[in-house]
Formats: structure tokens, sequence, C-alpha cells
């Protein structure tokens, strides 16, 4: 299974990296909206994690620009914030 994920925090990122490829995932990262994008819309991938809050392009409009070319692919949102709004 190939996750691409998405963060910029490098804590949380190498975190999750780290625990999902020990469970023999392939990850691919980006730290930004805008280079996770470009990647999700180049390489197939069977999940994506992505964060609220990325700077370039925000993990909303990613997903919106993401879905106008791909319905098929999962998509977890990752988030501290503590509300929708």
């Amino acid at each position: 299974m190939k996750i691409l994920i998405v963060e910029d925090e490098p804590g949380i990122l190498n975190f999750l990296k780290q625990g999902l490829e020990e469970e023999s995932f392939t990850v691919i990262t980006a730290e930004d909206g805008q280079t996770g994008l470009s990647l999700a819309l180049s390489t197939p991938f069977d999940l994506i994690l992505l964060d609220w809050m990325l700077p370039n392009l925000s993990g909303i409009e990613f997903c919106r620009q993401f879905r106008l070319q791909n319905t098929e692919t999962p998509i977890i949102f990752l988030t501290a914030k503590d509300t929708t709004a």
C-alpha cells in the first residue's frame, strides 16, 4: 500500500512516516499543500493523510482540487483544530 502524507510539522511527519514504514507501507511525504497536490495528481496512492492547515495550499483547498480529478483515493484529514470553522 502506498501512502502520501502531507504534513508541515516535521515531528508529526516523521512519527507517522516511521510508524507506517515499520508496518511495511510505502510512504511518500510532502511538507506543503502545493507539493502534496502535485504528487497526488501525478502518482497513484492508496491513501492520503492530509493536514488541514498547510503552507502554500490549505488541506481543504488541496482536497477540493484533488477531488475534481480523483474521486477514488481515500483522504484522512489530520488537524490540531478543535472546531471545523
